[in-house]
């Protein structure tokens, strides 16, 4: 019954459809405060100095990018958006181990976060929901390779 429902078409496409969708909807987010968001990439200390701009303007492109390429199931939208969560994993790690006490993990628009989340868990709450993002992007990859016996790189 579970391997039904794991290997089913309509699983696939829930799965991709909102993975798709968060990362449309969160770049969208991110680029309403551009300012805001820089802000708080700066916060992470590994950006020299000057690029947080860059970076607050591009990443949320490449992210709406990567969601629509993912969303009409187009060649590299799952690459893209698996890349990125990785990244985000390692930017999220990077700052835990480091010790760093962010209060806004930057995961979707500036300021969502409620006071009192500047001891850390947002960081780790953060990387705990990239994690489950993570395995759903895995079984995505799974599906392709495994049922659908399609390479979609």
């Amino acid at each position: 019954m579970i391997v039904r429902v794991i290997s089913s078409i309509w699983t696939y496409r829930v799965v991709r459809i909102a993975l798709a969708g968060l990362f449309v909807v969160v770049g969208s987010m991110k680029l309403t405060d551009m300012q805001a968001f820089a802000r708080v990439i700066e916060e992470y200390r590994i950006l020299p100095h000057g690029f947080a701009p860059w970076v607050a303007l591009l990443l949320p492109i490449a992210e709406i990018i990567a969601g629509v390429l993912l969303f009409f199931d187009k060649r590299g939208g799952l690459t893209a958006v698996t890349g990125m969560i990785i990244m985000f994993l390692i930017v999220l790690g990077y700052a835990m181990a480091a010790g760093l006490t962010i209060g806004d993990c930057g995961c979707f628009e500036p300021g969502e976060l409620p006071e009192g989340t500047e001891d850390g868990s947002a960081l780790r709450d953060a990387f705990i929901r990239d994690l489950v993002m993570l395995a759903g992007a895995a079984h995505l990859y799974w599906w392709r390779f495994r049922v659908a016996q399609k390479v979609y790189l």
